[in-house]
């Protein structure tokens, strides 16, 4: 006989959805903790302007990753919820390893920012992705024949 489990495909979506705001969360906390930082990366400084030693031309990287993390987080976000909205909980995990190499990177280079460029500010979004990342990690993979949730 198979053995059930004491948690519901609908909770463990829910704790993704979670986990997800939490990432989406830190990492708006970090661009506007460190929005002086950002707007020099994308050359919008003109004391500093994009290209020169300050500021050389790889510092653009991390703010367009870290822009492109945003919109996968968002898209992922609504596609967990449309699927709970839709009873279709099974499909809920469709984007779950793409987001944990999204979310494994926008941490990492979160960390290197912090550690190489010397921003003062990365500590408490850092903690709040370590959190979301832990608690992602915890949550079990849905199960597709869970037959409680139809």
């Amino acid at each position: 006989m198979e053995k059930r489990r004491r948690i519901s495909n609908k909770a463990i979506v829910i704790m993704k959805i979670i986990s997800a705001l939490g990432l989406l969360f830190s990492c708006c906390l970090y661009l506007f903790m460190n929005f002086d930082a950002f707007k020099r990366d994308l050359g919008l400084d003109s004391e500093v302007p994009l290209g020169s030693a300050t500021n050389p031309w790889y510092h653009l990287i991390f703010p367009v990753l870290l822009m492109v993390g945003f919109a996968f987080v968002v898209y992922y976000v609504g596609n967990m919820i449309i699927r709970v909205e839709a009873k279709q909980m099974w499909k809920a995990d469709n984007l779950f390893i793409v987001y944990q190499i999204v979310f494994t990177g926008l941490l990492l280079i979160t960390i290197w920012r912090w550690f190489l460029l010397d921003l003062s500010n990365a500590l408490f979004p850092s903690v709040i992705m370590i959190i979301s990342g832990t608690l992602n990690l915890c949550t079990p993979k849905i199960i597709d024949n869970n037959n409680d949730d139809f």
